[in-house]
């Protein structure tokens, strides 16, 4: 009922309601709140008798806790300014689609939902692919390959792009949302076979595809794909844990298999409202600062310090540090690969190699997550449309406060989130509860690691604590030295007022350590990495060596050449393809 309200506050005119300007907007938005709340809610009771919502549409714990996320999308993809639209109607179809039931329903709600988010002409024929693939994976009458399909179509939902239009932000959570539930529908039912390839591929795909997010996100230039390459990362994980659940499944370990459904479950209701919100909220300072470019904004504290401390929060997050539910999460997935790890090293390798991998990817993603915050955040605006950058007034910011609320007081509570979704852990385990989950930690398979997460964050806090005294005392040994005064910029001081900044006064920095200079450009993550693994002095020595200059040099003047004689080759080719033509047409 909260979802057909909303759906119907977002299709319908104000004049019509009567409502104050703005108070449609917050009461669709509440009711898509209200709906997420009522699902999770509902959840513990949705395992009895199956309920018929609609024909070929029934309720049952899976759908419960699909709906959560896509209503949450829903919330989000509501626009303060422009109301309605297309995206909030695919999103109460989305919701639908997940009581379906039956394939043909499935697909048909699934599909609509895709149609609906597909993105600008230029990039229609990978919205249209990933459409085709999921009717053709829940297609009536497909006994057998449904399964690779399914994985297939999944992958492809999972790899969508980043939008440019702020109110198409959302979107790509939309489609993979729709990718796993597809799935889970179809890898997940009784009668389904899977092969020890099938959860290879999953496993290999969702960490592949974690490393290309991440690494678009360090290389791109483009804010919505740095977005879109952050908030792709639960969408991998979540994947890779259906995976690693099939897999602890066909070894017979019950407890490796809970782990890796308490990882699927804590992922979607704590760590996706989170990337729907970064999305969000990255929409809403792209719309602000009139561009989607990394090398035009920036100082987004000292212009925008609402949406600022949002994008923070949410990017911080998403970088699995504790005490956050990207850290649980990131544990959770550690503990289901040590406990697949067989004996002998020899079998034990692949396990060892998807937790080099996690290791690895959990790096780079704190690199992407420190460069998009140095590009976005710090700094001072590189144009004068961002320097004018206004900030977001509190209702508009409503839906991504909501969704980012919901998720940090769920992920507050693992335990207690777990308990409500014991339905959907016996349903994707095919057993009973295994261990009682206490509400602020998590068992692990092995039964003695629940203190692990709070034990990280106190260490953490305690490590903090050292440091911030340390540097007390060096403070207190050096009253007597002269404050050096912080500015902004060489040369402009606070209180004047200078034409690139578009007539705004410039104003005291608000960091502790002062504001920094212009930061390097886009290429801060890669010119890091290249200063670590190419050492300057080492580049010094190389170049003293006269054939490597001679070389360089003949390089140069090779593709200079190769450059100037590039259009007589293409006439060439064209010649040879029409005498070729003529002689076997002569030959015939």
């Amino acid at each position: 009922m909260p979802v057909i309200l909303a759906s119907l506050l977002s299709a319908t005119a104000e004049r019509w309601i009567g409502l104050p300007p703005g108070q449609q907007r917050l009461a669709c938005q509440a009711m898509w709140l209200v709906a997420a709340l009522g699902a999770l809610i509902v959840l513990p009771w949705s395992a009895g008798d199956a309920r018929s919502v609609l024909p070929f549409f029934t309720l049952d714990p899976l759908g419960c806790l699909f709906l959560v996320v896509f209503t949450i999308l829903g919330c989000c993809s509501e626009r303060w300014i422009r109301p309605g639209g297309r995206l909030p109607l695919a999103c109460a179809v989305a919701c639908l689609a997940t009581f379906a039931n039956d394939a043909a329903a499935l697909m048909v709600t699934g599909c609509l939902a895709l149609m609906l988010a597909l993105p600008e002409r230029q990039k229609a024929s990978a919205g249209c692919l990933r459409t085709l693939l999921f009717a053709a994976a829940c297609a009536p009458g497909v006994p057998h390959g449904a399964e690779w399909i399914a994985i297939a179509a999944a992958l492809a939902c999972a790899a969508g792009a980043g939008r440019r239009q702020p109110d198409f932000a959302v979107a790509p959570m939309l489609e993979s949302g729709c990718g796993l539930l597809l799935l889970c529908r179809v890898l997940l039912r009784p009668d389904t076979v899977i092969t020890p390839a099938m959860t290879a591929t999953l496993i290999a795909g969702g960490m592949l595809l974690a490393f290309v997010r991440v690494a678009s996100a360090l290389t791109t230039r483009k804010g919505c794909i740095a977005n879109a390459g952050l908030a792709g990362l639960p969408v991998a994980l979540s994947i890779t844990s259906i995976g690693l659940l099939l897999l602890a499944g066909a070894s017979g370990s019950a407890l490796t298999a809970h782990a890796a459904a308490c990882t699927l479950v804590l992922g979607l209701v704590t760590l996706w409202p989170v990337a729907i919100a970064f999305l969000r909220t990255g929409g809403l300072v792209a719309e602000g600062a009139g561009s989607d470019h990394l090398g035009r904004l920036g100082g987004l504290l000292l212009f925008a310090p609402r949406l600022a401390g949002l994008f923070a929060i949410t990017l911080l997050i998403l970088t699995f540090l504790p005490p956050a539910s990207g850290f649980t999460i990131l544990w959770l997935l550690v503990e289901t690969a040590l406990g697949l790890l067989p004996d002998g090293f020899t079998a034990a390798l692949p396990s060892l190699a998807f937790l080099l991998a996690l290791g690895v990817l959990v790096a780079l993603t704190g690199l992407a997550a420190l460069r998009l915050a140095a590009l976005l955040l710090l700094g001072s605006a590189r144009s004068p449309r961002m320097a004018a950058c206004p900030d977001a007034i509190w209702p508009a910011l409503v839906p991504v406060s909501g969704a980012l609320l919901f998720a940090v007081v769920a992920g507050f509570v693992p335990g207690g989130v777990l308990r409500l979704a014991e339905p959907v852990l016996q349903q994707l385990t095919g057993a009973p509860r295994v261990t009682v989950q206490p509400f602020f930690t998590l068992v692990a398979p092995d039964g003695l690691s629940s203190w692990m997460p709070v034990g990280v964050t106190a260490l953490l806090l305690l490590i903090v604590l050292i440091i911030r005294l340390a540097q007390q005392q060096v403070l207190r040994s050096r009253t007597h030295a002269p404050v050096l005064k912080r500015e902004i910029l060489p040369d402009t001081h606070v209180g004047e007022t200078t034409p690139w900044l578009g007539g705004l006064t410039t104003r005291a920095p608000w960091l502790p350590f002062g504001e920094p200079l212009i930061w390097s450009g886009v290429d801060m993550a890669p010119s890091s990495l290249r200063s670590v693994l190419f050492l300057r002095g080492r580049c010094r020595i190389m170049s003293r060596f006269r054939m490597l200059r001679l070389g360089a040099r003949g390089l140069h003047r090779l593709r200079q050449a190769l450059r100037k004689t590039a259009p007589f080759a293409d006439h060439a080719t064209a010649v040879v393809l029409v005498l070729v033509a003529s002689l076997s047409a002569l030959l015939s």
